[in-house]
């Protein structure tokens, strides 16, 4: 946005200027920020965004979208952590191995599990024997 001059839509909605000398630069900008957004993000979320006039409205339900979307990932993300368990069968290696993933996983949305709480489920995972 800041490469095509158009990062102060992201920040508040523009409204539509009176004197008809910027009303047609506002428009080729606004047009120019909704392409950027349309031209961004798949076609199923293209959906989340019919009846968004400016770009500001559309951004903000990007955001709302995604960000809503993040928390429910980390929660869903740490529940499945807490509920890795080692199956019967299967290797030490292959057990740490999905427990590594699931955190991974978890650091890719920004979800950061202590140290000390990752080797304590870790050790609740495995069997007593």
């Amino acid at each position: 946005m800041e490469e095509n001059i158009l990062k102060e839509f992201i920040n508040k909605d523009i409204p539509n200027p009176a004197d008809s000398q910027y009303m047609a630069e506002w428009r080729k900008r606004m047009a120019k920020a909704r392409r950027i957004i349309l031209e961004g993000v798949l076609d199923h979320v293209i959906l989340n965004l019919r009846g968004k006039e400016t770009f500001f409205s559309m951004w903000k339900a990007l955001r709302d979208l995604f960000q809503n979307n993040t928390d429910h990932k980390k929660l869903t993300l740490k529940e499945k952590l807490r509920k890795i368990k080692m199956e019967k069968g299967n290797t030490i290696l292959k057990y740490l191995t999905k427990f590594i993933q699931c955190q991974d996983e978890l650091g890719s949305v920004s979800a950061i599990v202590a140290e000390d709480d990752m080797v304590s489920l870790a050790l609740l995972g495995l069997p007593k024997s």
